[in-house]
């Protein structure tokens, strides 16, 4: 297989009125596609930043005949390295497990059967491929989630009668995979796209479900799975006129409730439906579709999906700070581009797209920095009064904190996408394993900047 073509290496960074946004190219890509289906995560995040020197963020995308993976060094700002091409296939979908570990999923020809069927594999060990779907049929539009015993939660859509089905099995690295189950009790007569993501206790898949002899016809459906036990099947939103491209939070963290989106067509207008979270999306004129979200508990959200208004292709975006509300822009405003821009993916305040009108396209990334309307991020109405905060090489001297009547010392470090990466202490803090970038001491619904130099 070949590598794609070279690795552009530019950043280049913008003033808006919130903060200063970066963007640069990844590389060039022959297929307009290689970022969708939008329910399938295609970024992966490390979250605990210990070796500065190993790559935190993963990108996984497809070529007309082949699926790439390329990495990104200590942050998505730093160039990425040049695609390396994985296997033959399409649809990649890939999650950095609760336990550190990337587990990937796609679609590939297995040369035995002769059908399209759904592999895996734990990118952290030396493993063949395994065949997940096994079926006799067709599959489609993989989803993985990595749980924190390095077990990957796997969905997919398969081809059955007169329609398609959404099926769950589980893997892990050594090759053990668990039974296949019926997530969807009924066939869809289009495309489910069912996506999967952890939330707290709970493990979640949605799908759309499509059947002309029900009315609705059009049907989002949820079905979890709590400690191991898979719940009943739920309607989320039903419709005579179409539902359908759904997609999972995916920036959920430990702990964080179910949020989620979809297209729906509203009196012939296409429109993007965002779901619990904190909500947000806004109706347009132009065609909206392949939404994508990540929602960082109630403090931040960033919304994307694809727009076309009066005949241009842009990415809309609605971003949200819990101290300031919603904002809505579009990487054609924020950025000096004239090419139509399409199929977003995310991950925290990371985004990724396609850009172009003709072969070859470049596929792009953007780092929208954090939703604040300042850029120190202070707020007037936090109760926890942050002490002076030093540094002296590698560490970070933190006083105790009051807050008002006692002191806590419930303070946290957290990356620009508001994951934590350390637990604070009075006095002493050893950052020598963080790498160089922006961070914020959070305390209760209030931060503060710091900036770590190399």
């Amino acid at each position: 297989m070949k590598s794609l073509a070279g690795l552009v290496s530019l950043v280049l960074w913008f003033a808006t009125g919130w903060a200063q946004y970066r963007f640069g190219t990844v590389c060039s890509t022959s297929s307009p596609f290689a970022t969708l289906p939008n329910n399938g995560h295609k970024l992966a995040y490390r979250s605990e930043m210990l070796s500065p020197e190993r790559d935190t963020v993963t990108l996984v995308f497809q070529s007309n005949d082949s699926i790439y993976l390329t990495v990104s060094g200590n942050g998505a700002t730093t160039p990425w390295r040049a695609p390396v091409g994985l296997y033959p296939g399409a649809d990649p979908a890939i999650t950095w497990g609760r336990n550190n570990q990337r587990q990937l999923v796609w679609q590939m020809l297995d040369t035995v059967s002769g059908r399209l069927n759904i592999f895996y594999r734990n990118l952290e060990y030396r493993m063949q491929p395994i065949n997940v779907s096994g079926g006799s049929q067709d599959g489609f539009h993989p989803d993985v989630f990595g749980d924190s015993l390095g077990v990957a939660h796997i969905v997919w859509e398969e081809n059955e009668g007169s329609g398609r089905r959404v099926y769950y099995r589980k893997a892990d690295v050594n090759g053990v995979i668990g039974a296949r189950f019926a997530v969807a009790s009924q066939l869809t007569r289009g495309w489910a796209q069912p996506a999967i993501e952890g939330f707290g206790d709970t493990i979640a898949v949605i799908w759309a479900q499509f059947d002309s002899t029900q009315n609705p016809p059009y049907k989002i459906m949820r079905r979890c799975q709590v400690r191991g036990v898979w719940q009943a099947e739920e309607v989320l939103a039903q419709s005579s006129e179409l539902l359908n491209q759904p997609a999972l939070d995916f920036g959920t963290a430990a702990g964080e409730g179910f949020s989620g989106c979809w297209q729906r067509v509203v009196s012939g207008n296409s429109e993007v439906q965002f779901y619990n979270g904190n909500g947000g999306g806004y109706a347009t004129s132009g065609v909206s579709t392949a939404p994508v979200l990540s929602t960082i508990g109630t403090v931040w959200s960033y919304l994307f999906w694809q727009e076309d208004s009066a005949g241009v292709n842009d990415i809309y975006t609605h971003f949200y700070y819990f101290m300031t509300g919603w904002t809505r822009g579009s990487i054609r405003q924020f950025f000096p581009i004239s090419e139509p821009v399409f199929a977003p993916s995310c991950l925290g305040a990371l985004a990724v797209w396609i850009q172009g009108d003709t072969i070859p396209y470049r596929l792009m990334w953007g780092f929208f920095d954090y939703p604040i309307a300042n850029q120190e991020g202070a707020t007037s109405s936090a109760k926890i009064k942050f002490p002076k905060i030093q540094f002296v090489r590698n560490l970070l001297f933190l006083p105790a904190v009051e807050n008002n009547e006692r002191r806590t010392n419930h303070l946290t470090l957290t990356d620009l996408t508001g994951r934590k990466v350390l637990s604070l202490k009075s006095g002493t803090n050893d950052v020598s394993g963080l790498g160089t970038g922006v961070y914020f001491v959070k305390g209760g619904s209030e931060l503060r900047r710091v900036i770590i130099l190399r």
